[in-house]
């Protein structure tokens, strides 16, 4: 695998990190996924945007701006060649002495990770309830952060290996899945948790917000088990339709909801790459 370290492409055995890094030590970093079509990476600056948000939040100088990020998206879809490239954008806090640090890293690790994803497809995953409740936030609001142990255990309490897991918080509302953001439909009006239950705020999520009728719902579990369409979105699979959720059958792919948000993700890859650039 190729990758954008600091400013270098590198192959992966050639990266080097410091076994004090506190990403390593205490999971102080961050990080993006995102992907691109036609070799542009969709929403890129939206991602950015919360990228250096999240790093401000915990004390984190990104020592790289978004011209210099993109040039290295750029350089590393030119040394693949060829397709599609999915990508994960990693800042990790940096060096420091063992222990609790309160002052600002200036030095941190960025890496950027690369590897080729297939083309775009409908896609339909059962949804399973899992047992362990969402953790509460590393701050006053969810960070895409290295803390992943909930989001591990949880996965591993799956069932069905192949199906996205339901977090519930520990009052039984519905509240995120192991890697996305749940929506649900009543009618011809969308619903999606709040983001004080805990969700994470995702890129995906914000953008179907601007371009559908969607309003912030607190629900329990039976509430969404009566919802006429279920999908689930992020910045990888777009949406995914749910075809079951706990056993109980919903429309998948076949629901007019799904088919409608496909279409609007269909001209949304085409021509707006962001709310901020017009392709």
């Amino acid at each position: 695998m190729y990758l954008w370290h600091d400013g270098q492409i590198k192959q992966e055995n050639d990266v080097r990190i410091s076994p004090l890094d506190h990403g390593y030590l205490y999971g102080m970093g961050v990080f993006e996924t995102f992907r691109t079509y036609a070799g542009h990476p969709f929403l890129f600056d939206d991602h950015i945007e919360r990228l250096q948000m999240s790093c401000a939040a915990i004390g984190i100088k990104l020592p790289y701006g978004r011209d210099d990020l993109l040039a290295a998206v750029e350089e590393l879809c030119r040394v693949h060649g060829t397709g599609d490239l999915y990508f994960r954008l990693n800042v990790s806090a940096g060096a420091r002495e063992i222990g609790l640090s309160i002052e600002p890293y200036e030095q941190p690790t960025v890496l950027l990770y690369a590897k080729s994803i297939g083309s775009r497809q409908m896609a339909e995953r059962a949804l399973e309830t899992v047992r362990l409740p969402r953790s509460t936030p590393e701050t006053s609001y969810r960070l895409k952060s290295h803390h992943y142990m909930n989001n591990l255990v949880a996965k591993r309490q799956l069932f069905n290996q192949e199906a996205e897991g339901l977090f519930l918080t520990k009052d039984g509302f519905i509240c995120e899945g192991i890697t996305s953001n749940i929506f649900w439909r009543y009618g011809e009006r969308w619903y999606t948790p709040p983001l004080e239950t805990g969700a994470l705020n995702g890129i995906t999520r914000q953008f179907l917000m601007e371009e559908l009728p969607v309003e912030e719902r607190l629900a329990l579990l039976p509430q969404l088990t009566e919802a006429d369409e279920i999908l689930y979105t992020n910045s990888v699979q777009e949406a995914v339709a749910v075809s079951s959720l706990d056993g109980r059958t919903f429309p998948g792919l076949k629901g007019h909801g799904y088919q409608a948000v496909r279409r609007l993700f269909d001209d949304a890859v085409q021509s707006k790459w962001s709310r901020r650039e017009k392709g």
